[in-house]
C-alpha cells in the first residue's frame, strides 16, 4: 500500500545519473537498468544488501512494481528518484534484517499498551509525487498516524553494504518527502571490518533565523539534526565475546513519537546499554 504526499522531492545530488557496471569510478553495486528479468536475476544472485540501479524511467518503475507484486515482493525499493531515474534496492540479508528488526522490537516492547497506542507500518511504500520509498522498519501512534494513508513518526533504516553517507541521504528524504510528518529517523550501519555498529538518531529543528527573515518563513524552515550517535564495538579478545557501547543508552522522545505529552507512567523510550549489547549479539549471530 502507498501513501502520497502533495509535492515531489528532488533526488539527492549524490545519486548517480549515468554509468555502466564496468565503470570503475562507481561503486560495484551500481548497474544500468536493462529489463525486469535481468534486474530480478541480479537481485536473486547478489551477495550484498544494497543495489543502485540507474536509467529507470517512471514507466519502468511502475512496471517493476507490478512485477515485484506478482513475484511476492522479497526485497524493498529503498528509494526511487524519478528526476534522476535512480532506483535503490534493499535485499533483506540476515545481517540487514537483524540491524533494524531487533532494534525496532526493542523499541516496541517498551511501548505501554502498544497494541492500542502504536501501529507498525513495517516496509509500507510511501510516495512523494513520482518518487517513492520503503523504510526497513516504520511505525506511528494510534489514532494520529494509524491510518494506511498517514506517514510514520519513526523510521529505521539499516545498511551493511550501503554507506553511512547514503543512509543519511535516505534520512533527509524521509523528513522532506513527508513534509516533516516523520519525526525521528534512526540509522543503523554495520561495519564488519571494524567490528562495529553505528547508530545515529536524527530529528529536525528550526533553522536559525536570518536577520530579515519573516516569522512565517522562519517557523516553516526545518533542518535535520544529529541528536545522538552510539557505537557498539565487538570485542573478540574476551571470552565470551563482549560488546562495548559508547555514549550510553538510546533515548527516543515520547512527544515526537506519539505527538502528545506523556501521561501517567509514560515517558521517553529508553533502549539501555544492556539492550544494545544484546542487540549487537543478535546482529552478529
Amino acid at each position: 500500500m502507498s501513501v502520497f504526499a502533495s509535492s515531489s522531492v528532488r533526488s539527492p545530488s549524490m545519486a548517480p545519473t549515468s554509468l555502466s557496471s564496468s565503470d570503475q569510478s562507481q561503486p560495484s553495486s551500481t548497474f544500468k537498468y536493462t529489463n525486469p528479468q535481468d534486474l530480478f536475476k541480479l537481485i536473486d544472485t547478489t551477495s550484498g544488501d544494497f543495489l543502485i540501479i540507474t536509467d529507470v524511467t517512471p514507466r519502468d518503475f511502475a512496471d517493476l512494481d507490478e512485477q515485484r507484486a506478482v513475484r511476492g515482493r522479497g526485497f524493498r525499493w529503498r528509494r526511487y528518484y524519478a528526476e534522476s531515474q535512480v532506483l535503490l534496492v534493499t535485499i533483506p540479508t540476515h545481517a540487514h534484517e537483524m540491524l533494524h528488526c531487533i532494534l525496532y522490537e526493542d523499541f516496541r516492547d517498551k511501548v505501554p499498551t502498544r497494541k492500542k497506542t502504536w501501529r507498525t507500518k513495517a516496509a509500507t511504500t510511501f510516495r512523494a509525487g513520482r518518487d517513492g520509498g520503503e523504510g526497513d522498519s516504520t511505525g506511528g501512534p494510534i489514532p494520529e498516524r494509524g491510518g494506511h494513508d498517514q506517514w510514520p513518526t519513526l523510521v529505521i533504516e539499516a545498511g551493511v553494504s550501503e554507506s553511512l553517507a547514503q543512509l543519511r541521504v535516505d534520512m533527509q528524504w524521509w523528513f522532506a518527502a513527508s513534509n516533516h510528518d516523520v519525526k525521528i529517523v534512526l540509522l543503523a550501519k554495520l561495519e564488519r571490518s571494524q567490528r562495529m555498529i553505528t547508530l545515529e538518531k536524527w530529528e529536525e529543528e528550526p533553522v536559525a533565523a536570518k536577520p530579515r527573515a519573516t516569522t512565517t518563513r522562519q517557523s516553516a524552515a526545518l533542518q535535520p539534526i544529529l541528536r545522538q550517535t552510539i557505537t557498539i564495538h565487538r570485542n573478540e579478545a574476551t571470552s565470551p565475546v563482549s560488546y562495548n557501547v559508547t555514549r550510553g543508552a538510546l533515548v527516543l522522545d515520547f512527544r515526537l513519537l506519539f505527538l502528545r505529552s506523556p501521561g501517567p507512567e509514560e515517558g521517553d523510550v529508553i533502549i539501555s546499554v544492556s539492550d544494545l549489547q544484546l542487540y549487537a549479539e543478535c546482529v552478529w549471530d
